[in-house]
């Protein structure tokens, strides 16, 4: 009995002698990174087992931290049982202000504000923006994408929402009419979420929201009176993966997010209470050393009320280049986008893309059947190519112009531009 146990004691103690140990970890290039932040996210460790697949995952997680320019992995040893792990990090500027401008027709969105994306060196977001869209906006936000223990991270904004709404509905003589009105919504909110793997977290959070309307014009009589206002709380929910590499003005990868919310009016308001899910996916291809093919969908429903407040919208901003200004409203939606960006040239400043692309949107007619998805005479589908012009010094930053047209109404479309890739 004694031999046997001295057998395997020697043998477990071979094993271990043999194997391979990380000796070290070293971080070079970091200026505003707190070091101990991201030894706390990595999986190797001192002391541990070394693993290639588990270091080359480290690297990928880096890189999908979106803070850094660029991340290379480096293991070395000299006897083939002792590693040494280097991480060659090119930080970013980290405050930067936000300037942001979108444009098609007579229609402009404006976002001026400031945002530091890594504060306090631990990759945690803190801004305030504000925006003009046919109104005066302002919001201020706090985000942490992963705290310290790996598993949790939060979210909290406050927030004022202004812009002219235009609503659907038909009137008693059954014909279809628009009328707009002067929308506000002040908003607190507040969010968490949970690890359950290393690129996929569920979170949680509400929000309480006050809303007041004021017709602008006398289109229609609506609900008998002018103005009206009513409070609101949100509770949502979501399920996000994230596997999207960010290599310089390219990306490769996948992503999806499964997204649910309920909002609750409180009193016999004019917006009623709804349930709305919504399941949205993007997929990015390196093509050759340049190319870059990019596309995302995004399906979703909703408590299906016979409303003009409706939660879906198609919008030239959002989601169908060159569509127009919140041109129609629904209780589901189907969205898809696909774009080619090749790089055409490469400088330490500024790298140049050109892009073609293609938007599709679509809506149900709210309290109408699924089948109204599919009833527009002219599909809203918007063709197109334009330039990116992304600036090497600025981190993520990318200025896009873009011009589309519908192929089934040529008269439809028109230039848009705006800051960032638009998916």
């Amino acid at each position: 009995m004694i031999l046997r146990l001295t057998i395997i004691w020697l043998f477990l103690f071979a094993q271990t002698s043999y194997a391979q140990h990380i000796h070290s970890i070293t971080f070079t290039g970091l200026t505003s990174t707190k070091e101990s932040y991201l030894r706390d996210i990595i999986s190797c460790k001192e002391k541990s087992m070394f693993n290639k697949e588990v270091f080359e995952d480290d690297v990928f997680l880096l890189r999908n931290l979106n803070l850094f320019f660029e991340v290379e992995g480096i293991a070395t040893t000299e006897d083939s049982l002792s590693y040494h792990l280097a991480f060659h990090i090119r930080e970013a500027n980290y405050v930067y202000p936000i300037l942001s401008a979108s444009g098609f027709d007579d229609q402009l969105k404006l976002q001026v504000g400031v945002n530091h994306i890594n504060f306090l060196g631990r990759a945690q977001s803190f801004g305030v923006l504000y925006q003009y869209y046919d109104r005066h906006s302002l919001s201020i936000f706090h985000s942490a994408k992963r705290h310290s223990n790996q598993k949790t991270g939060h979210d909290l904004a406050i927030a004022k929402y202004s812009t002219i709404e235009p609503l659907y509905f038909s009137d008693p003589a059954g014909n279809d009419t628009v009328s707009s009105f002067n929308f506000d919504n002040y908003s607190i909110s507040a969010g968490g979420h949970y690890w359950i793997g290393r690129y996929t977290n569920i979170g949680i959070g509400a929000a309480y929201m006050y809303e007041d309307y004021k017709q602008r014009d006398n289109a229609f009589d609506l609900f008998g009176m002018k103005r009206f206002n009513f409070h609101k709380h949100q509770v949502r929910s979501h399920l996000e993966t994230n596997r999207v590499e960010n290599l310089f003005e390219r990306r490769k990868g996948w992503k999806s997010r499964l997204y649910g919310e309920w909002i609750h009016t409180y009193s016999d308001a004019p917006a009623p209470s709804f349930l709305k899910l919504q399941l949205s996916g993007s997929y990015y291809q390196l093509i050759g050393k340049r190319g870059n093919l990019a596309s995302f969908i995004r399906l979703g429903t909703a408590s299906n009320a016979e409303s003009p407040f409706a939660p879906f919208v198609l919008d030239g901003f959002l989601n169908v280049r060159g569509i127009g200004n919140r041109v129609e409203r629904g209780t589901a939606e189907i969205i898809v986008n696909a774009e080619y960006r090749h790089s055409l040239w490469i400088h330490k400043y500024v790298t140049i893309q050109s892009a073609i692309f293609a938007d599709y949107g679509a809506l149900r007619t709210a309290g109408a059947s699924y089948s109204t998805l599919f009833d527009d005479l002219i599909p809203n589908l918007y063709l197109g190519g334009g330039l990116r012009f992304n600036l090497n010094i600025l981190y993520n930053t990318c200025i896009r112009v873009d011009y589309s047209i519908n192929p089934f109404s040529p008269s439809a479309g028109g230039f848009t531009f705006g800051f960032g890739q638009f998916f």
